[in-house]
């Protein structure tokens, strides 16, 4: 792992059984769906998590973190950098039948078959459920839309060429059915 790259599988297990912690910043591009909503990917994540075994001997993934995104205010339309914090506590199980021994309000994840867990995955899902529902600056004016009885509109009118009725063919067989 370089110091500007955070991993993005983790064996659980051997994290858990060395007390693996990581505390560093890293690039907010690294985490592509946080930066999908963004109006940048500029900034860094301070990412400050601990990998340990719980007193039942379950593997927790815990610790903090926060960044600055700049997402667009929804009122007047221009960027607003939003202060985003997340506490994660995290059980890696291997199975859903471990997590009945969790409590009800315990957030857990499923290790893969190999016992790994996608860090990276884990903490952007963490980032994002930490953004702001609607993101607007605290004091702005909302964006102002033109006045249609202002603006010259030219309308541009489309003329349609007549199409031929499919069933026409059919009227001159009835007809002629008719006769007989």
């Amino acid at each position: 792992m370089s110091a500007t790259t955070l991993p993005q599988y983790i064996d659980a297990q051997k994290w858990a059984d060395r007390e693996a912690v990581i505390d560093q910043a890293f690039p907010l591009a690294a985490f592509a769906r946080v930066c999908e909503g963004a109006a940048s990917s500029e900034g860094e994540v301070r990412v400050s998590i601990r990998v340990h075994r719980d007193a039942q001997g379950l593997i927790v993934l815990e610790g903090k973190l926060s960044t600055g995104v700049a997402l667009i205010c929804q009122r007047c339309l221009e960027p607003v950098v939003t202060d985003v914090n997340a506490d994660v506590q995290l059980w890696l199980l291997w199975n859903e039948e471990a997590a009945d021994q969790l409590p009800d309000e315990a957030d857990f994840v499923l290790q893969d078959a190999e016992g790994r867990i996608d860090l990276v995955d884990v903490l952007e899902d963490e980032l994002l459920l930490a953004l702001p529902l609607v993101a607007a600056h605290e004091d702005c004016q909302p964006y102002q839309v033109a006045d249609v009885n202002e603006v010259e509109v030219e309308v541009a009118v489309v003329e349609t060429p007549k199409r031929e009725n499919p069933f026409q063919v059919l009227t001159g067989l009835k007809a002629g059915h008719d006769k007989k």
